[in-house]
């Protein structure tokens, strides 16, 4: 190999171990990853938490799928480990409302993600998808108070553990992307 190949050679392998390193990695939820502090999610969001906990930020009234809906980002200490729309029955949302809002979260998850995995546990119908980072779940039915829909979006790799797909050089992505999906 000439002198010139060899510094091509090493040119090229250290611009693509530069670019590797200093990617932007693709979210986990909205526009936030797994681990975010409540500082970074807050500063993710356009608007201000409704209700601030130690382990929670609520959000209300956020668009989603031309519904408002509720928000909660959950911590473990200060590392983000799951978020969940909620949307549920009151005065001016009937029963056909959420089972209406269910089924095109549904679509819309489908749409992205494939086909989910169904299944009943009593009256409540759930059904799940799961990519590297995240195991996402659909639920809707009648429960506590009333019908309700709830989409959590829960932490894959926050115990530590590594999972093997997103270390490649594949990254997983989405079937479709759908904003704040």
């Amino acid at each position: 190999m000439t002198p010139f190949k060899i510094r091509i050679s090493i040119i090229t392998i250290l611009l693509l171990f530069v670019g590797e390193i200093y990617a932007q990695q693709a979210p986990d939820f909205r526009s936030v990853r797994w681990g975010y502090r409540p500082k970074q999610v807050k500063e993710s969001e356009t608007v201000k938490p409704y209700s601030t906990k130690k382990d929670k930020l609520i959000y209300s009234q956020l668009p989603l799928a031309d519904r408002k809906v509720g928000l909660e980002y959950d911590f473990n200490g200060d590392s983000l480990h799951s978020a969940s729309y909620f949307y549920y029955s009151t005065a001016s949302i009937t029963k056909d409302d959420v089972l209406a809002a269910a089924t095109d979260f549904e679509s819309l998850l489908t749409e992205k993600y494939g086909r989910g995995k169904a299944s009943f546990l009593g009256d409540t119908r759930n059904v799940a998808w799961l990519t590297p980072r995240t195991q996402i779940s659909l639920s809707v039915g009648n429960v506590d108070r009333g019908w309700s829909v709830e989409i959590v979006y829960l932490c894959r790799v926050c115990s530590g553990e590594v999972v093997k797909a997103v270390q490649g050089r594949n990254a997983y992505k989405p079937l479709k992307d759908i904003k704040d999906f």
